[in-house]
């Protein structure tokens, strides 16, 4: 299986561009939410994200101050709360990625990045190269566990009392309502046997 697409969508689930054994270029769109290690994994790639774009939460920091943002007081302004990675993008077997996301502004609205393609096996373009093939095969491990294992969310139910009224008189306060089909216990003593 060979990824040339990785997009998660707005509505949390997944979209693939990928070729399989045979050659056949395929075209998944996930209908179940993504597992929160694709989320993750998906995360990971926001600092690489903001280097290569050359955003001013980047400027003199290296990969490994803005990936320790993460872990800081959720209170401070840092990359994690200002962007966003939405996708990945692959070409000549993996080897040259484009990482898309956004950037949301202060004063309300985004705007779309999308890094140029690096070449992950040559360190002359981009200084973090081998981190970023590492975070990339973490998304495309989670994207084929998504397609292959079914490794999906878990999507949280709503229940519906609409038909329930509480307040409708048929149980007093003192009364304990029976279960249908059964009958009341008769209180009292068991007679004894002879």
């Amino acid at each position: 299986m060979e990824f040339t697409k990785i997009q998660l969508t707005k509505q949390n689930t997944l979209t693939v561009v990928y070729k399989d054994n045979d050659g056949n270029v395929i075209n998944f769109v996930g209908a179940n939410i993504v597992h929160k290690h694709l989320k993750q994994a998906m995360q990971a790639l926001i600092p690489h994200l903001a280097l290569i774009t050359e955003q001013r939460e980047a400027y003199n920091k290296k990969l490994s101050d803005l990936k320790a943002q993460s872990i800081t007081d959720e209170n401070n302004d840092n990359v994690f709360k200002r962007f966003t990675c939405e996708g990945v993008s692959l070409a000549n077997d993996g080897r040259e990625v484009s990482i898309t996301g956004v950037r949301i502004l202060m004063k309300a609205g985004v705007v779309q990045l999308s890094t140029p393609r690096i070449d992950v096996e040559d360190g002359d373009e981009y200084k973090y190269c081998n981190d970023l093939a590492l975070d990339i095969d973490a998304v495309v491990y989670e994207a084929k566990a998504y397609i292959e294992e079914k490794k999906w969310g878990v999507k949280e139910g709503d229940l519906d009392f609409r038909d329930i009224d509480p307040f409708n008189g048929e149980v007093k306060a003192d009364e304990v309502p029976m279960a249908e089909g059964t009958a009341p216990k008769k209180r009292g003593r068991k007679p004894k046997a002879a």
